[in-house]
């Protein structure tokens, strides 16, 4: 499990490169697209096609790492091989979508430019969870799209959908944990090549359910600091402030370095809902911990 780091300067959007190389890269991409007949708009980590189809470049920026950037054109156009083939939400039949979409949650200044771009009834079906838009994806082997309002009700409608994304979404399983400590505190990480395993944060219960845990009445300390991560500490009395600590110092450098950042929050799930116990201020971070948590760290 690494946490992104890398020695010189970095792109902000694509850490295993730098700056210089990311841009080759997403141009690279861009072209590749474009030869295929999808004109795409340069997103930082990800490139947003103008038939609402996301290519996200975080993979391909990787593999692209481990080699010379002689060999980058080479290795673009086998990423990108498999587009044609795909089909995107707005070509794809009713049996497709069902098959193939997932919930997933989007940084909430992309929310605002893709509503921006296609205005905000666009997107009427979102579902606003844990502070983040969560919406629901067309997912296929070489891009992600997010469907539109008219799209859901093509399949269905919303209630209809969201079912069957979050079928899938425990159907594909939850992921194997790896448990972090720090400082006196620990909790479970799972982080996945799944830019949906966030979502599992919507659905808690069917999270703990398929691993086989079973939570406290405290339930559970959550974060979500990126697309392809959830963290989750099970309250017990033997929770204490250096398992809040650890979680926070987590998502925060997490958050801050991956290319598909959420939020550095910390969540508590119940055993029925989510609520965001914390909040950022710069550089400080604040707790707003109810009185049943509280109970618990002062015993």
């Amino acid at each position: 499990m690494g946490l992104f780091s890398r020695k010189g300067i970095a792109d902000p959007h694509l850490p295993d490169l730098t700056t210089k190389q990311a841009d080759k890269l997403r141009a690279l991409c861009a072209a590749v697209l474009g030869r295929q007949g999808a004109a795409v708009t340069d997103a930082g980590d990800h490139l947003y096609g103008d038939n609402d189809q996301k290519y996200g470049l975080f993979a391909i920026s990787r593999k692209a790492a481990t080699l010379s950037e002689k060999e980058w054109p080479a290795m673009v156009e086998q990423h990108f091989a498999g587009f044609l083939s795909s089909t995107p939400a707005s070509k794809a039949t009713v049996e497709e979508l069902h098959a193939g979409v997932y919930p997933k949650f989007i940084a909430p200044h992309t929310m605002d430019w893709m509503e921006s771009q296609h205005g905000p009834s666009a997107y009427s079906y979102v579902r606003p969870t844990a502070r983040l838009p969560l919406l629901i994806a067309l997912d296929s082997p070489e891009s992600v799209s997010y469907l539109t309002a008219d799209q859901v009700e093509f399949a269905g409608g919303a209630d209809l959908l969201w079912d069957k994304a979050f079928r899938n979404l425990t159907d594909a399983g939850p992921g194997q944990p790896e448990e972090f400590t720090a400082e006196g505190g620990s909790f479970l990480v799972f982080e996945t090549e799944s830019v949906y395993q966030a979502s599992w944060i919507a659905c808690m219960d069917k999270f703990v359910e398929s691993l086989g845990y079973t939570p406290g009445p405290l339930g559970a300390l959550v974060t979500i600091p990126a697309t392809n991560f959830l963290c989750l500490h099970l309250v017990s009395e033997a929770t204490s402030i250096e398992d809040i600590k650890a979680m926070l110092m987590f998502a925060g450098t997490v958050h801050s370095q991956h290319p598909s950042p959420l939020a550095p929050l910390l969540y508590w799930w119940n055993g029925s809902t989510v609520e965001n116990i914390s909040s950022n201020e710069g550089e400080d971070v604040n707790l707003y911990l109810p009185d049943e948590l509280l109970s618990v760290l002062q015993d």
